[in-house]
């Protein structure tokens, strides 16, 4: 499973999201800037995270233990 965490520049939801990641030990690529940049007309200022290539924009708690099958 491939997972691409892009953070926004709505620090709480970002810090969400991170926390998410870093309290189940989900191994995540975090997006540079330089590629941020051209996802953000999509994107705008939530978090979002890539799995396997589909997009989630700034998911909850619940959908992140649903999208990457974690308890």
């Amino acid at each position: 499973m491939t997972v691409r965490f892009f953070p926004g520049s709505l620090k709480h939801k970002t810090s969400l999201v991170a926390g998410f990641l870093r309290q189940f030990r989900v191994e995540h690529e975090l997006v540079r800037s330089e590629e941020y940049k051209a996802y953000t007309h999509h994107l705008g200022e939530d978090p979002a995270v890539e799995v396997d290539g589909r997009m989630f924009v700034d998911p909850n708690v619940d959908a992140l233990k649903k999208i990457l099958n974690v308890d």
